[in-house]
């Protein structure tokens, strides 16, 4: 989803749960995950990049295991 205002993100999340942010360097992309409350991240995972679609499907892998909106 794309959105102009953050407000308009935050109101578009499912209620309860995390959110994941991304550090994309060019080696490492590293992960972290907020609680359910969207109050604290907690670094989670760093993934060595390998290729686009490897590091796109491992992505996705956490996202999907840890339930990120």
């Amino acid at each position: 989803m794309i959105c102009d205002k953050i407000e308009d993100f935050a109101r578009e999340l499912p209620p309860m749960q995390p959110v994941a942010g991304l550090d994309l360097g060019t080696e490492t992309i590293g992960v972290a995950v907020s609680d359910g409350f969207r109050r604290v991240a907690t670094p989670l995972e760093t993934i060595r990049r390998k290729k686009f679609t490897a590091d796109a499907e491992k992505l996705l892998a956490i996202l999907e295991h840890r339930n990120i909106a």
